[in-house]
């Protein structure tokens, strides 16, 4: 009898310690009431709660020592700070951030190389998805632009080029998987526009326009072109032949000189080519970034195994699909810890923009909640394979401990307590990884217009089932210049 007690309160011990931190409510937690003031319309709550949970007093102190969770707890109060209009001081968070962060490269990795750090207790570095590492530099390119900085904001949009070429490979076939967003090009777009790089402004507007419809850019378009003899097949299909007149020019002295010999015709109408008049415009561009809401986030969940077999099922090996049947049928295996994205109901849906009491269309800057429940749903299955087969190796574990203890005691009843109660505290440990970037937009929209240089008035309304809410600002726009205005209602 003294034997069997020893042995279970060894059993004790073991659950009390792989039970320890079970509870722990994880990132999800720590960021939960930052979310919750944002959703309230308490942005300087939000970044109180962000600096206490990076153990800061003052929203322009810095940790000492940045980890990836560090650096994510950064990006969240560099969005809040860019809500707050600091443009400057979440740039900075948004630069410590990024030089920390590294890339979730599901695509490369196998599932048993994935189940060793999607989960809390053994994650340690924060790998972000693709649309994460995008919408840094993309953000940054804004506080930037929001500055009048336009060589940083060039800094910020030659990153997020080539983060997309590294995402894709060199082929276009994953952009929409993976989330590829046609804000940070048609950001980076504006940026080489106003800094009067032609060429690459064209690049960029031509790639955003493969992902949204951008009616502000139908007038802009024909006025670049003019300007640069750059086109793809994309800016032919929706500028037709026309081209800039310094090229025009030559092209039809080299005409003259031809005889009819057959020559492709459909090369053009040279003389309809417009002057390159775009850089001494007398008028200046107002571009109002204006999100709303905030995009999901991460919450641990069970997922029953059979549901979760059958997501997840294309990538797990025929003997691990076999282990994971053969357990739940013997009651061993009945759920799967796992992070599903929740969506936070927002207060506004719409925005609507006047400059000088004149009404200016708004458009789609993208639906940022709908980028990142895509780039989930890419990885999903994935992932949960990565959680199927560590929850097996918990069952396993189980069953190893019933066997030892069985054997050591001759007691069968015992050794099945020991393993109900160290799968059951194993499986509390083995927590989701719930870290993710709870403090993006839901929806960012555009609204642009040339104005006559000079002091201007912007209001943007902003409407839904929290009411309507207008905010005013006084910009000042030069000749040729711009001014370019974040606002955020994060709720």
């Amino acid at each position: 009898m003294m034997n069997i007690t020893k042995q279970m309160w060894a059993v004790a011990w073991v659950v009390v310690t792989l039970g320890f931190g079970g509870g722990c409510a994880g990132y999800a937690g720590k960021v939960e009431s930052m979310r919750f003031a944002l959703q309230a319309g308490q942005k300087d709550a939000a970044l109180g709660y962000i600096n206490e949970s990076l153990d800061l007093k003052e929203s322009d102190q810095y940790p000492v020592d940045v980890d990836s969770e560090t650096s994510l707890l950064l990006l969240e109060r560099a969005s809040v700070k860019q809500a707050n209009n600091m443009f400057e001081e979440s740039a900075y968070d948004f630069r410590i951030a990024d030089n920390n962060m590294e890339l979730l490269d599901v695509k490369n990795k196998t599932v048993g190389e994935i189940s060793k750090w999607i989960f809390s207790g053994d994650s340690g570095v924060y790998r972000a998805p693709p649309h994460e590492k995008l919408l840094i530099n993309a953000l940054n390119m804004l506080n930037y632009l929001a500055l009048g900085d336009l060589e940083s904001a060039r800094v910020e949009a030659r990153r997020f080029d080539l983060m997309q070429q590294y995402l894709t490979d060199g082929t276009e076939s994953d952009l929409d998987s993976l989330g590829i967003l046609g804000f940070g090009d048609y950001l980076a777009g504006f940026t080489f526009e106003m800094s009067k790089r032609y060429e690459q402004a064209l690049q960029h507007y031509s790639d955003a326009l493969d992902v949204n419809e951008y009616p502000s850019l139908s007038s802009v378009l024909p006025q670049l072109a003019a300007c640069t003899p750059y086109r793809n097949d994309r800016l032919n299909q929706r500028l037709g032949p026309l081209q800039p007149a310094s090229i025009a020019s030559s092209a039809a002295t080299s005409a003259a000189g031809e005889s009819d010999t057959g020559a492709d015709d459909t090369a053009a109408p040279v003389a309809a080519a417009a002057p390159c008049t775009y850089p001494d415009r007398e008028t200046g561009t107002v571009l109002v970034v204006s999100s709303v809401g905030l995009a999901p986030h991460k919450k641990a969940v069970r997922l029953p195994v059979g549901a979760a077999v059958v997501i997840a099922g294309a990538y797990l090996a025929p003997n691990q699909m076999a282990q994971a049947n053969d357990f739940a049928v013997k009651g061993l295996l009945k759920w799967v810890n796992f992070a599903e994205l929740v969506q936070s109901p927002s207060q506004y849906t719409t925005v609507s923009v006047q400059v000088d009491q004149s009404p200016i269309s708004s458009e789609y800057g993208d639906n940022v909640s709908q980028v990142v429940k895509d780039s989930f749903d890419k990885i999903k299955g994935k992932l949960i394979a990565a959680a199927i087969v560590r929850m097996i190796a918990r069952a396993v574990a189980g069953a190893a401990t019933n066997q030892a203890i069985s054997s050591g005691s001759g007691k069968d009843g015992l050794g099945l307590l020991a393993q109900v109660l160290v799968e059951g505290a194993m499986t509390a440990a083995d927590t989701p990884d719930t870290r993710s970037w709870n403090a993006l937009p839901a929806s960012i929209f555009f609204s642009r217009v040339e104005v006559p240089a000079g002091n201007h008035t912007v209001a943007v309304q902003f409407s839904g089932p929290g009411g309507n809410k207008v905010i005013k600002k006084e910009v000042t726009v030069r000749p040729g210049g711009f001014a370019v205005l974040p606002i955020h209602q994060l709720r």
